[in-house]
């Protein structure tokens, strides 16, 4: 059974960060209880299948941090949890079935309640995307500002010469 270990990897590290984060009171009332209940489900599975994988610990000291505002998950932390979930679903069919159970029940959750469990910008995909731009246009899932063309002219800015 293939899984999305990407999404599932997103969620127990958003589980470990918002864990970290109680310390400060839960976050905002019912919406937040049902999909924390769903976030524990799933980090309960996860956790439980790779007991003693040493990635558990590194992800729950940065999470720690991360929640006091001194660092971030690490990229090879994520990519670690990933690799293993992914492992450990081709090896157990059962594991690979319960957590995409789970991950659509999250989903479903954030579906009610309009947010994002990854916080601002936060974005889950299930299925194809398609994104386009044509006419000299410019596309993107999430994009800053954009200029198309010349910009306009700063005769003032600096380093440029003043005639």
């Amino acid at each position: 059974m293939v899984i999305e270990a990407g999404v599932v990897t997103g969620y127990v590290i958003a589980w470990a960060v918002r864990k970290a984060r109680r310390a400060a009171g839960r976050l905002d009332g019912e919406v937040d209880a049902a999909i924390d209940a769903g976030l524990d489900k799933l980090h309960e599975v996860v956790a439980g299948k790779l007991v003693g994988h040493p990635v558990l610990n590194d992800l729950e000291s940065e999470a720690a941090a991360t929640a006091v505002g001194d660092s971030h998950i690490s990229e090879l932390t994520r990519q670690q949890v990933e690799l293993a979930v992914t492992a450990a679903a081709g090896k157990d069919d059962a594991f690979a079935r319960a957590v995409t159970e789970l991950v659509a029940a999250v989903r479903a959750d954030e579906r009610a309640s309009g947010q994002s469990v990854l916080g601002h910008g936060g974005v889950n995909v299930a299925g194809d995307v398609d994104i386009r731009a044509d006419h000299g246009a410019a596309a993107a899932w999430s994009i800053g500002t954009v200029t198309i063309g010349q910009p306009p002219a700063d005769p003032q800015g600096p380093g440029r010469s003043r005639d």
